[in-house]
Order: structure tokens, then C-alpha cells, then sequence
């Protein structure tokens, strides 16, 4: 016999009937005076149920733990009614779990046998004897063996069915019953634990019954979650519809059937599907647009057959496609048949593409130096425009400079052929309305103004370009210009290898040995990587070179004052190949390319904020490149916007969330003067740059195939080089600090002040809303604390920091911990949309406490922990003390 004689008891066992008793009484309790019918429908309820359990049986399982391991009490996970005496019908109960363990909540962990034990873990190592052997000791065994593989099962009896053909397994609750009550996001502890050191877990459920069934959709994000927490080379599996529909079933069929047919169906017990076969790749365009599409590189011809009937025109095509070379001959050319030279404007998010863009197109560069020759449009060699090119810090000053903000002015009143330029439209889009410096902040609604009025002309043409432009861009224009744009899609790609791995220890020493290989040919080499600090480490960490050889851009003061950057920006062509070494930061993702001249290894470490597009822009700034390699972490949630939502729906609903808690006059003044477009364009950024910073390795496959990387494991390079020697520093991970940025450092200020009683919230608004003078109402809500500091009373955390000493069972922390464990799923992404971190982070009811998951909660609101001792009785002892912001 596999099972242990406790896991089954015939007929209804104590604990159920007393759960019953306990069921009457609680509902009974709450009537009132005068509700006698309803008190008899319980009574009545509560026969025929006891009456239903004649002649079923109990299941109980291994119990255990509130940290999720085996003990040694078994616990109660459900009566199954016997099938005669079911009520009929799709709703007639099956199993009813009144009385179940509340730590189990359904769980079951079939009690095996001493025999089914040794049947089941023989191979993998267990040993015990009859005389001391217990059911929890095969499941700790179980637990703490990665290498035995585990099946989940949507119930009790479908577990014990495939334990019984030897396929050990767990069962759930039904398809929703593997989560923590009201906590979707997070597991139950038994589970997590299974997952851990990467276990084999099929999750099997039944076949849907219809097409509205859940179960493919459960299974499918159950083998997901379980693999996140460290599960590998599993999946999920649903049974097909023209077999049995169960496991029970299954199992079943497998013993009656003929010799044959078991060889048939038991080809079918071992099938399961991958997560990773269930992705397609990522795409940014969903929707259906108008589009002409060439297997070719871009040229004016492809420009000029449409600029007559499409005032609007998009180019879709991977870097280096020649779009901006397109643009610039097909205006000639319009110009040449006009016998007239066009205004042209152009709209850009750094200061390095409005160099090349205005240097090409012959207008005013307003990122120049003032009185510049190139600020005044004067470039050599090349013929001169009337317009202008700038980024958003500069569409509008109060000067007689001419900007964007004036020419909006100058074409309404006197309208004529003007062309605007919107180069790497994704990311102006996303810079103009969310991004930019503390420049752009303070005058955002006028630059947006000035772009929505430009889109609005009719006298205005708009060509826009990106690698990358998705379907939020392409709304946006139809909406603000109300033109449908023209996609002009070019599949031309150059395929090339991309050796591709995460950010460890091993790969950055594969990354080193390259680096060094590189060095000793005498060849040359650009390194890009996400923090400063992680550039410096790398390079230093390589052989000295001349001063001549290494240029380093970042924005620290020492790369700002370096005359040779500039340069470089500027002429990446000219100036380039002069250098062995370039390493750069996030700052130059794009802007500047080198085509020419070849360099041997082309190297990203994407870390910190840096985004999927802007890794990608990275990758291409040396065109002719012979190797590519990239380390890129799973996800960059550093890189996340303010709501940390992934559907415009819910950043939608996180961002006026914020303006609730804040002052809602403050923000209809701003948002009073936004096209409606841009208002939904805004949420929709948001959505889409958090799912890809959450979604970060899927996402990046996807775009880089778009680009035409043919992507390699970095392990066969590895398998290459062999062995590397490096310094000591190189093996140092890269901690990845954050220096906080203005808005960040306000807030944490503004919160650190409101926790220490300093300061009230009204003169934290004013504050704010002096901060963000001539910005946008997103500017608002990226400062404004009210909402970050009511999430935080609600949840004790201010009490607990004036306790400024605390240990593991304080009252105060306790509070918290309750506190969070209270939250059902809308009230966790609440809490995590306020205090900035990830909702699956945050307990759930059935979480043991654990500090570690308070400390980041209060470090936002500027305050950190230090370990001041330990004593017997309270173990570690804390202390809170306010963040020295000043010193980021």
C-alpha cells in the first residue's frame, strides 16, 4: 500500500463534524432578534450536509508549518461526498472543506506509506526503517531534495492518483488555491519552498471545460511563479480533450486498458509545456496601420511616392537603415521641385542627435554654446535652413532667442511649408512628457504646448522616425495631428552575433577576458555600463593604457570639463579612431555612431536605470563592430516609472490616486492645458516602461531580434576563452548604489521631516508645488509625498520609527507586520504604487515575519536601520536613524 492508513478515514471524521457545529453557530450568531426563517435555513443547510457526508471519506495531509515545512501533525484538508449522494448539477459540492487546517488551507502532502516511501524516494537516497518511520519524514526529505521532481495537481485526490503511478505530487485547492487568501501574488510558503534550488515542477491541471475555463491561464502563470522563485526545466500541463480530462481519470484509464493502449496513454503521463514555448516574441506594434514595407535600406524615393497625401509618415526600421539619410534627400528633393528651401523643425530628447540633426538639416542647433556659429545656423560646407532643432530644455526661454514656442506662434499667423522632425519619436515622446532634467521640469507645459501646437498645423509635415516606435506613438500623432500616419516599415536588417548572458561574477569575467584579449591585439574597444562606478571597475581593472588611448564619457565634472569629449560627441567619425579604449555611461546611449572605422568588441552591462532601448542604441554606436556582448539582469526595477504599474488602466488609476491624496486644484491647473492624447499617451508610457523593466530579459529578446541580433548563449564564448586572470577588484559584484536624482532627493527629504514632526503635510504641498513651478502635473505627482505619507500612517510605519530602537518582537513592528498582512490584493498594489517597491514583495497572511521586508518600507521614507546588539531574550537589536541625504 503507497498511502499511510491516516490519510483516508471512512465516513465523516471529528474535525469535519465539529467544523460543521462551528459553521452553525458562527452563521447563527450573526442574525439578529426576529430572524428565525434564516436561523432555520442554516439549521436546515447544516442536515442536509451532515447527512451528505454519510458514506464519503476524509482526506488529511502531511500539516505544516507557517514557514511552510512538513511536521508532524496531519492535517484535515476536505470531506469528499460520495457521488450518490451529491446534490446533481454543475454546483453539486464535491469536497467540502469546512474545518480545515487553517495553515494548510487545502494543501495536501500525501502521507505515504514506509513502503510507498521507499518505492517513491529509493532512488533518490531515502532511508528509514519500519519501526521509526513517520509520513512528514518522506516529505522533509522531499523538501530538502531538489532532485526529485514534483507535480502539482488542482486537488487532493488527483495528487494521491499520480503519487500512485509514481509521479510524486502535491495538491492545491482547485486552480486558484496555490496563493495566499486575498494575495494572488504570493505563493504559499509550502510551495516556495518546493521551488527552491531548481526542483523539476509540473503543474497539471484538468482539461477546460469551455473556452471561458481557467485553467490553462492558471496553470501556465502557476509554473511561472514557480519558476521564479527558482524552479527550472518544468512547465504545466492541461489535459487534451479527446483523453481522460483528469489525473484520476487518467490514472483510471492506465489500469483497465489493454497493453497497448498503456503504452499509448503512459507516453502522456510525462508531458508538460515549457513556459519559455508559450512567449512570443515582444513587439511594440500591436494594432493594425496603414504601412508600405521594403526589404531594403531607406531612400527619399521611399518618401517622396507619399509625402503628397500623407501629412504624417513614420519610418519603422532597425539602427542603421539610413532613416535621417532618407529624410534629409527626400527633403532636397521636395525642395528642389518647390524652387524653395523649407522651414524645418526638429524635436529631440538629447542634446547630442540635435548636434547631428541640425549639423545635417543646415538649422540653429539650440544645444550649442551660446553665440556659437552652429547656434546662429551657420554650419560649414553646407546649405543653410531656416528653423531650428532643440531638445525640450530648450523649446521655450524667456529671451528673444527664437524656439520651438515661438515658431508655433509665427506659423500660426503666417503659415508655409514647414517640416518637423521627430527622430526617435519613442523617446521624445517619453523624455517631453515624463523624462528630461530639472530644466525641462520647469518649463514642461510650455515645451508640450509648443509640440502639440507644431502637430496640430496643417501647414506642418511630420516625418518621424525610431527603431523602436510602437503603437502608443503612432495613437499619439493620429490623435494630436488628426491624420492617420503612414508606417514606412523596412525589414532590412544586418545580422550579426550577439553573445548575451546575466550580469554575475562569471560572465564579467568572461567579459574581462575579452577585454583583455582585445588590449593585447592592439585593437579597440567601446564598454558601456549602467553606473559609473561599474565603468570605472571595469576599465581600471584592465592593463594601463596612454592617456591619448582611453576616453571616459559620463556626466560626472571631470568627463563634463574634458575638451576631448565634446569633441567626440560631435565628430564620433573624426575623432573615434583615435581612441583604443571609449568607456560611456547611460548619458550617450545614443546620439553618436562610428561607422567606419572597425572595433574588434562592442561590450554593454546594463545595470541600474538603464532602459531595454537605450541598451539597444548602446549596442549600435559602433557600427562596425566584429563582436557584440551584452549582460543584461532579468529585470531593472530601478529603471520602473513612479506607479510601478504595468497596464495603462492601473498607472492611469496609480496616478490619480496620487492627485487624491494631494491637492486636486494644484493638478487640474496643470492637467487643464494637456491634449487629452497626451494625457493617455502619458499613462500608456508609464505601463509599457514598467512592464518592460519588470519583463526586462523577454523584452530585450524580442526588440534585439527586431534589430537583427542572431542571440548566443555567452557560455559558448566562455568555453572559448578558457580561464581569465583578473585583479581582485574585477570579482567585486557591483553593488549598483543608487545616487538620488532631485526629485527623488526631495521626496525623501519631505517624507524624513513629516516622520520626525518638523513639518505638516500642507507646507510639504507648497513646497512641491514650488519645486515644479512651469512643469506639467506629472512633474506634481513625482514630488508631492501625500499620498507615499498617508500609505505610511496607515500602516503604523511612523510610529515605528519614533520607537528609534526596536528588536524582533517589538509591539511596533508587530503592528506592521499585521498591518501588512492585512492588505488584500488592491490594497498591496496601493501600498507598493506609494512606497515604490514590488507588491510580491510584501507578506501575505500566511508569512512568518520577517523584518528584512520592513527595512526597505521605511528606508523610503528616509530612514535606515543599524544593528546595535543582541540579548537572549529579544535576540537583534535595532536602531532607526534618519538617512544623511545630504552625503547621497
Amino acid at each position: 500500500m503507497i498511502f499511510h492508513t491516516n490519510a483516508i478515514e471512512i465516513g465523516p471524521a471529528d474535525v469535519y463534524t465539529t467544523g460543521l457545529d462551528q459553521w452553525l453557530v458562527g452563521k447563527n450568531a450573526e442574525t439578529s432578534h426576529g430572524q428565525c426563517v434564516t436561523r432555520s435555513n442554516n439549521c436546515s443547510l447544516w442536515r442536509k450536509r451532515t447527512d451528505q457526508a454519510e458514506g464519503g471519506w476524509s482526506l488529511f495531509s502531511v500539516g505544516v508549518n507557517r514557514q511552510g515545512w512538513p511536521t508532524n501533525f496531519p492535517a484535515f484538508v476536505g470531506h469528499r461526498i460520495h457521488p450518490s449522494r451529491r446534490t446533481p448539477g454543475p454546483r453539486g459540492l464535491k469536497l467540502d472543506a469546512t474545518g480545515w487546517d487553517e495553515v494548510n488551507r487545502g494543501l495536501m502532502l500525501p502521507p505515504l506509506s514506509f513502503e510507498g516511501a521507499q518505492v517513491l524516494l529509493g532512488e533518490h537516497g531515502f532511508s528509514s526503517t519500519p519501526e521509526t518511520y513517520t509520513p512528514e519524514q518522506a516529505w522533509l526529505f522531499i523538501f530538502k531534495t531538489p532532485e526529485v521532481p514534483v507535480w502539482i495537481e488542482e486537488s487532493a485526490l488527483k495528487a494521491m492518483a499520480a503519487c500512485s503511478i509514481g509521479q510524486l505530487a502535491v495538491g492545491v485547492n482547485g486552480i486558484n488555491g496555490w496563493h495566499q487568501k486575498g494575495r494572488s501574488d504570493r505563493l504559499m510558503p509550502a510551495l516556495k519552498l518546493l521551488a527552491k534550488k531548481g526542483r523539476k515542477i509540473v503543474v497539471r491541471f484538468d482539461c477546460p471545460g469551455s473556452s471561458k475555463s481557467q485553467s490553462i491561464h492558471q496553470a501556465r502563470k502557476l509554473a511561472r511563479r514557480m519558476e521564479r522563485e527558482g524552479a527550472r526545466n518544468g512547465g504545466w500541463w492541461c489535459w487534451l480533450p479527446d483523453k481522460p480530462g483528469k489525473t484520476d481519470d487518467f490514472v483510471a484509464a492506465l489500469i483497465k486498458a489493454d497493453a497497448e493502449t498503456k503504452r499509448e496513454l503512459r507516453g502522456w503521463l510525462d508531458a508538460y509545456v515549457t513556459t519559455s514555448a508559450t512567449n512570443s516574441n515582444y513587439r511594440r506594434i500591436k494594432g493594425t496601420w496603414t504601412t508600405h514595407q521594403t526589404k531594403d535600406e531607406f531612400n527619399a524615393d521611399d518618401l517622396l511616392k507619399v509625402a503628397e497625401t500623407h501629412r504624417v509618415i513614420v519610418l519603422k526600421g532597425a539602427t542603421g537603415t539610413g532613416k535621417s539619410k532618407a529624410m534629409l534627400a527626400a527633403l532636397e528633393s521636395l525642395e528642389d521641385h518647390a524652387q524653395t528651401k523649407f522651414t524645418v523643425l526638429g524635436a529631440y530628447h538629447r542634446s547630442s542627435l540635435v548636434h547631428k540633426g541640425a549639423h545635417e538639416f543646415g538649422v540653429k542647433n539650440l544645444s550649442a554654446p551660446p553665440k556659437s556659429a552652429e547656434r546662429a545656423g551657420l554650419h560649414e560646407g553646407l546649405t543653410m535652413r531656416d528653423g531650428l532643432f532643440c531638445c525640450g530644455e530648450s523649446a521655450f526661454k524667456d529671451s528673444s532667442e527664437q524656439t520651438l514656442w515661438k515658431w508655433l506662434r509665427e506659423l500660426r499667423d503666417n503659415p508655409r511649408p514647414t517640416l518637423l522632425v521627430l527622430d526617435e519619436i519613442s523617446q521624445v515622446l517619453a523624455n517631453w512628457t515624463m523624462g528630461g532634467t530639472d530644466a525641462l521640469r520647469s518649463i514642461r507645459s510650455k515645451a508640450l504646448n509648443a509640440l502639440e501646437g507644431l502637430l496640430a498645423l496643417d501647414c506642418i509635415h511630420v516625418w518621424a522616425a525610431d527603431a523602436l516606435v510602437g503603437d502608443i506613438e503612432l495613437n499619439w500623432l493620429k490623435s494630436i495631428t488628426g491624420c492617420d500616419p503612414l508606417l514606412i516599415h523596412s525589414t532590412f536588417t544586418r545580422e550579426r552575433d550577439l553573445f548575451m548572458g546575466l550580469p554575475n561574477s562569471t560572465n564579467e569575467r568572461t567579459l574581462n577576458l575579452r577585454l583583455n584579449d582585445v588590449i593585447q591585439a592592439q585593437q579597440r574597444f567601446w564598454l558601456g555600463h549602467g553606473t559609473v562606478a561599474g565603468l570605472h571597475r571595469c576599465l581600471d581593472a584592465l592593463p594601463d593604457s596612454q592617456p591619448s588611448e582611453e576616453l571616459r564619457i559620463t556626466g560626472e565634472k571631470e568627463s563634463r570639463d574634458d575638451p576631448w569629449v565634446p569633441r567626440l560627441m560631435a565628430n564620433a567619425e573624426g575623432e573615434g579612431p583615435q581612441y583604443k579604449r571609449i568607456g560611456f555611461s547611460p548619458a550617450v546611449s545614443c546620439g553618436i555612431s562610428m561607422a567606419a572605422t572597425p572595433v574588434a568588441l562592442t561590450a554593454i552591462v546594463q545595470a541600474y536605470c538603464w532602459k531595454a532601448e537605450d541598451v539597444i542604441q548602446a549596442l549600435n554606436r559602433a557600427r562596425n563592430s566584429s563582436q557584440r556582448i551584452l549582460l543584461a539582469p532579468k529585470v531593472v526595477p530601478e529603471a520602473a516609472g513612479i506607479t510601478k504599474e504595468t497596464t495603462a488602466k492601473e498607472a492611469s488609476k496609480a496616478l490619480e490616486e496620487r492627485m487624491r491624496a494631494g491637492a486636486l486644484d494644484d493638478y487640474a491647473a496643470l492637467l487643464a492645458d494637456r491634449h487629452p492624447a497626451t494625457k493617455r499617451a502619458v499613462a500608456e508610457l508609464e505601463a509599457r516602461n514598467n512592464f518592460e523593466c519588470f519583463n526586462n530579459s523577454w523584452c530585450l529578446h524580442g526588440l534585439l531580434q527586431e534589430e537583427g541580433y542572431r542571440i548566443r548563449d555567452l557560455e559558448a564564448l566562455e568555453r572559448q576563452q578558457g580561464e581569465v586572470n583578473e585583479s581582485p577588484q574585477t570579482k567585486q559584484s557591483d553593488r549598483r548604489e543608487r545616487s538620488l536624482e532631485a526629485a527623488d532627493a526631495f521626496r525623501m527629504e519631505a517624507l524624513q521631516r513629516l516622520a520626525l514632526g518638523t513639518s505638516d503635510l500642507a507646507s510639504e504641498r507648497r513646497e512641491a508645488r514650488r519645486l515644479i513651478a512651469g512643469g506639467s502635473f506629472l512633474d506634481l505627482a513625482e514630488v508631492d509625498v501625500s499620498e507615499t505619507w498617508k500609505v505610511a500612517q496607515e500602516l503604523q510605519l511612523d510610529d515605528l520609527i519614533k520607537a528609534t530602537t526596536v528588536f524582533r518582537n517589538s509591539p511596533e513592528l508587530i503592528t506592521v507586520w499585521r498591518q501588512l498582512q492585512a492588505l488584500d490584493r488592491s490594497g498591496v498594489k496601493r501600498v507598493a504604487r506609494a512606497l515604490g517597491c514590488r507588491p510580491d514583495r510584501l507578506p501575505g497572511p500566511m508569512d512568518f515575519i520577517d523584518v528584512r521586508k520592513i527595512w526597505p518600507l521605511i528606508k523610503v521614507l528616509g530612514f535606515q536601520v543599524k544593528k546595535t546588539g543582541e540579548t537572549r531574550a529579544n535576540g537583534k537589536i535595532w536602531m532607526i536613524e534618519p538617512i544623511d541625504i545630504n552625503s547621497k
